[in-house]
């Protein structure tokens, strides 16, 4: 064997050990296979503090840098999110989140659930509980009206087939719902949506040990947003004055200018990823 010869498999083989100490890099999630769901052996608080998820891997989306975590038991799915950058964390608070899911093993955005926080007024918070049916005494007004505002954690169903409904817990027994709680450096949502679609119009539709596409989408532009800043130029409401000639080609570049500025701000940026997951088995007796 020659001197070159010799150097040139001297290097080959410091290459082949060099490639093989290189870590290998995370696969996609479509390529890593199904998430375990971890068994939750009694039902979670959904109160936004994370004091059930003590043990419990996470993992993180690489967009937004959110961690999260699954859990489930017989009758429910639980999630949390863990939002540690104020930019993360403040896509969240306009738009809410939307799951979506489909246990037919294609992404869909046809069912789903919105998690939405609202601030209501004492007038708007009772005239709420009374569409929804709750007889309210004087009493229990004037008690409601010693607060203006109240924060509401609510879940509305999505189902592109009909109009989105409210859920109604006098018909749906344990509805889905959700929670947050702000914290030094960190933001935490959690959600719980039923397994079961019977009497339930978010429910999964899915059993324990069965896999299920999960989508999660937050983020972006709403459509309070939207309308304001088509009202900047020609796409405002048929009921505005319209304006003419150059005012009105000014302002639709004004729109246009302010809603792409808006949609590259970190806190205003859409955010959407899915991920397959196999629910969890009740372990064996």
């Amino acid at each position: 064997m020659t001197r070159k010869s010799s150097c040139l498999l001297a290097i080959l083989a410091i290459l082949a050990t060099a490639a093989s100490a290189v870590p290998a890099l995370p696969k996609d999630k479509d390529e890593a296979g199904a998430i375990d769901s971890a068994w939750a052996s009694a039902p979670l608080k959904i109160d936004g503090l994370g004091q059930d998820w003590q043990g419990v891997p996470f993992l993180s989306d690489k967009g937004s840098k959110a961690e999260y975590a699954l859990r489930n038991d017989g009758r429910n799915l639980y999630v949390i999110f863990l939002f540690k950058t104020p930019e993360a964390a403040s896509t969240i608070e306009a738009t809410g989140l939307k799951v979506f899911f489909c246990v037919e093993g294609r992404k869909s955005k046809d069912r789903g659930v919105h998690f939405l926080k609202k601030r209501l007024t004492a007038d708007a918070l009772i005239g709420q509980l009374e569409k929804q049916g709750e007889a309210l005494t004087d009493a229990r007004k004037a008690e409601i009206r010693q607060k203006k505002e109240y924060e509401m954690f609510e879940a509305e169903v999505i189902n592109k087939k009909k109009a989105p409904a409210s859920i109604d817990p006098a018909v749906a027994t344990d509805p889905p719902a959700f929670g947050a709680r702000s914290r030094t450096g960190e933001t935490i949502y959690e959600f719980r949506v039923p397994l079961s679609r019977t009497n339930q119009p978010g429910g999964l539709g899915a059993e324990p040990g069965q896999t299920l596409k999960l989508g999660f989408d937050w983020g972006g532009l709403t459509s309070e947003m939207k309308r304001a800043i088509m009202g900047l130029g020609g796409g405002r409401p048929a009921a505005a004055p319209s304006l003419s000639g150059s005012v009105s080609a000014e302002r639709d570049d004004q729109a246009r200018e302010f809603g792409a500025v808006l949609s590259h701000d970190p806190a205003m940026r859409q955010h959407a990823f899915w991920i397959d997951v196999r629910l969890a088995a009740a372990p064996a007796k």
